[in-house]
């Protein structure tokens, strides 16, 4: 069966948060063996939610819409759905009771705004929030033989109910799977032709700053893991990891493995490699600190990078980086550290240091190496990059 996604919210659309719903409402149409053949983001506003509905309903079997089912007047799904199909708004007796409920107890009323949470297109079987207020529905349209899921947009309360609507319609884990391998160090076009080579045809790839994932499916398991271990060999070091592991993670678990220390020294990156290494629960076992360098006195007073340094090569150069990683070293006395400096932009280049150079120092129990590295991008796409950079040192290193 074919699927649409349409994501409500103004805030996307005006590219104020970032959307992550479609991706999770995708991924899990696909262990369905249900096929997604579009997803639409559109603002809050009755007639575009109205428009993107229909345009969805044409395409597909089932439209799964996730965002404006709250209580404030930018959530228009209900009214947008009710109107697009010509099925009138109820309400739910028993959802509506169970809200009475919630705000007597909260010693709020209970106005009719809040009410029109417990609201679903007649004929619609509720599915239930577990976490939240907004109770969601899944109408089937018999004439057409359509079916609309409707969830609100909040992840915490989207997630099992769309979990809830998949057992409500029957719909059981499918024998496709997936195999994701992500990769770094090459581009596109290399796992591309690597991939081709390979003779695998069913894969998509995406790129990042973080690098290239591939995505391969597949009904035959066995399959996969014919296909996993040719990549394997082919991709080798390039690979880091096997399913949605972040580098961090892997880093982290090596470091474990290794009962080995870090440390981090950064300049263009701000922070990014640390805060990236104490996502990951646990990290306390691994990393001791890091000094985030941005000014050049900061760079002389806590890490000793000599004046003489500055003012000969410059902030961004090969020797700064030596001893600002030498100096976190010395700081926090651990096994690893990282050091970085370099231009993210847009502004900051000269005649001789273009926009994207960066220079990462890689301390690893004393062995000293600095990697000079040019990506030009966006800002925080390059600090994105540069970090990701860093940590692959560590990983190829530990390997």
């Amino acid at each position: 069966m074919k699927v649409s996604i349409v994501i409500t919210g103004t805030e996307f659309t005006y590219g104020i948060k970032e959307e992550k719903n479609s991706r999770y409402i995708a991924r899990k149409c696909l262990e369905k063996g249900l096929d997604v053949n579009g997803i639409g983001i559109v603002g809050d506003n009755l007639y575009n939610i109205q428009y993107y509905l229909k345009m969805a309903l044409d395409k597909s079997d089932i439209v799964i819409l996730s965002g404006g089912l709250g209580a404030t007047t930018d959530d228009k799904s209900r009214e947008a759905i009710s109107e697009a199909i010509g099925v009138p708004l109820i309400y739910h007796k028993e959802w509506l009771e169970k809200l009475k409920k919630y705000y007597r107890e909260q010693e709020r009323e209970i106005t009719d705004e809040l009410k029109s949470m417990a609201k679903i297109p007649y004929g619609a079987v509720i599915i239930e929030n577990p976490v939240g207020r907004a109770v969601g529905f899944i109408k089937v349209l018999d004439d057409v033989q359509k079916v609309i899921i409707a969830l609100p947009g909040v992840p915490s309360e989207m997630k099992p109910m769309l979990d809830i609507a998949f057992s409500k319609l029957g719909l059981k884990e499918d024998k496709r799977k997936i195999l994701i391998i992500r990769t770094f160090g090459l581009t596109e076009t290399e796992v591309d032709k690597t991939l081709k080579d390979s003779y695998i045809n069913d894969y998509t790839l995406n790129s990042s700053p973080k690098g290239v994932d591939i995505f391969i499916t597949d009904k035959m398991e066995e399959n996969l893991k014919l296909k996993e271990k040719l990549l394997k060999k082919t991709l080798g070091k390039y690979i880091y990891a096997l399913d949605d592991t972040e580098m961090e993670e892997v880093v982290g678990r090596l470091l474990k493995e290794n009962n080995l220390k870090i440390s981090t020294a950064e300049s263009s990156t701000g922070g990014l490699i640390a805060s990236r290494i104490i996502n990951v629960p646990g990290s306390s076992e691994y990393m001791e600190g890091g000094i985030i360098a941005y000014s050049n006195e900061i760079k002389e007073k806590i890490l000793n990078v000599k004046r003489e340094t500055l003012e000969k090569f410059g902030a961004v150069s090969k020797e700064t980086a030596m001893e600002m990683v030498l100096g976190v070293q010395k700081l926090f006395s651990t096994d690893i550290a990282i050091s970085d400096t370099g231009i993210a932009g847009p502004t900051g280049e000269t005649q001789t240091k273009p926009l994207g150079l960066h220079y990462i120092g890689f301390y690893n129990r004393g062995n000293l190496k600095i990697h000079k590295v040019i990506y030009k991008n966006e800002r925080n796409n390059t600090r994105l990059f540069i970090s990701q950079y860093a940590l692959n040192l560590v990983r190829l290193a530990l390997l």
